[in-house]
């Protein structure tokens, strides 16, 4: 197999585990993300409710 070819299936290979690794990590990270928005809401809505 040529070198060239050999080397962009390994960055085809690396690009796709990048891919799933980011997928992965956005559906952990986005319940936490709506946690933390919910709780800044509160705050601003607490805040409103003092002025």
């Amino acid at each position: 197999m040529p070198k060239i070819l050999e080397d962009l299936l390994w960055c085809a290979a690396l690009a796709t585990w990048l891919m799933l690794l980011c997928g992965f990590a956005v559906a952990a990270l986005r319940p936490l993300a709506k946690t933390i928005r919910r709780q800044l809401e509160m705050r601003l809505r607490s805040k409103e409710k003092r002025s």
